[in-house]
């Protein structure tokens, strides 16, 4: 009778399993900062995908296949801004056409501040030549 019971149930909880994980929301995001807070907040009920790989800058980027299926797939479109990735609204609008999208910087109460720039966000110029008149005289004997 065990045994019966064990076969009997095991379809019940496979069934409760394939539920709970279609339940899980296909969650698309842009940059790895807005995956890792996406990521805390879904916790365990589920896991967030990149479409724009890490290390690569969001302001020109070039989206390949496997990124442009993520987007695809995707219940939930959370990025940052079309200010910063402007190129990035006509994919969405095509491909995660059927999706809910969360542009963070339109999230009502959301403290949105001037984009920086100035010396602090320039590029460092590490290449300046510097001609210190560091001359060393060797010109004595080695015997």
């Amino acid at each position: 009778m065990k045994h019966g019971l064990v076969f009997c149930s095991l379809p019940l909880l496979t069934s409760i399993s394939l539920a709970a994980l279609a339940e899980a929301p296909r969650v698309a995001v842009d940059i790895p900062p807005v995956h890792s807070l996406v990521a805390k907040v879904m916790g365990d009920r589920g896991s967030a995908e990149l479409f724009i790989q890490p290390g690569a800058s969001p302001h020109g980027y070039s989206m390949r296949p496997s990124e442009a299926a993520v987007l695809d797939e995707a219940d939930l479109v959370v990025w940052v801004s079309n200010d910063l990735t402007p190129w990035l609204s006509t994919p969405i609008a095509n491909l995660a056409d059927d999706a809910k999208h969360l542009e963070l910087m339109r999230v009502p109460g959301v403290n949105r501040f001037e984009y920086r720039e100035g010396a602090t966000f320039d590029v460092a110029d590490h290449d300046h030549d510097h001609d210190h008149d560091h001359d060393h005289d060797h010109d004595h004997d080695h015997d």
